[in-house]
């Protein structure tokens, strides 16, 4: 039998898990992109890496489907509350991925029940389109970067062996 302060805090974490505040779909070029839905009450997390392909979805934190893939589309099929849902994680077509669009689509019972897209690049947030010039300009000092530090790097091995 459960006594007063029981259920109390019973009370207390249903309040607390209904009033949780979702937090908003986001990307950051280091540490990837998060897309998050509300399943009947549960949090679906879906994260996926800028430049490896790896996706990962967690739901309340758990880690219940994970995949590294170049594809347009990667499916991942996964249970919330013994109920099977589906979640379609990319692009619709290599337009978008030039443009920046990044998509989320959440199915149950092979029905659309929400869907979430990030803007990828800044400037496509502000209405103006995607410059490869502007990329180019920000990529460049980490290219050199690396050439200098591979070049050192090949002098300083082939050295040893000399």
């Amino acid at each position: 039998m459960m006594n007063t302060n029981d259920k109390h805090n019973a009370e207390q974490q249903n309040t607390q898990k209904e009033t949780r505040i979702m937090p908003g779909s986001s990307f950051e070029l280091r540490k990837g992109g998060n897309f998050y839905f509300d399943v009947n009450g549960c949090q679906v997390r879906v994260w996926f890496a800028s430049f490896s392909g790896k996706q990962e979805v967690y739901v309340e934190d758990t880690l219940v489907s994970s995949s590294r893939s170049w594809r347009k589309m990667v499916t991942h099929n996964f249970e919330v509350a013994g109920q099977p849902y589906k979640l379609l994680v990319g692009i619709h077509n290599w337009s978008d991925a030039s443009k920046g669009f990044y998509l989320a689509e959440l199915y149950h019972n092979e029905k659309l029940i929400d869907k979430d897209e990030i803007l990828m690049f800044e400037d496509a947030r502000n209405g103006a389109p995607f410059s490869w010039r502007k990329f180019a300009i920000g990529i460049a000092p980490w290219l050199i970067g690396g050439f200098i530090f591979g070049f050192f790097t090949t002098k300083f091995i082939f050295s040893l062996f000399s």
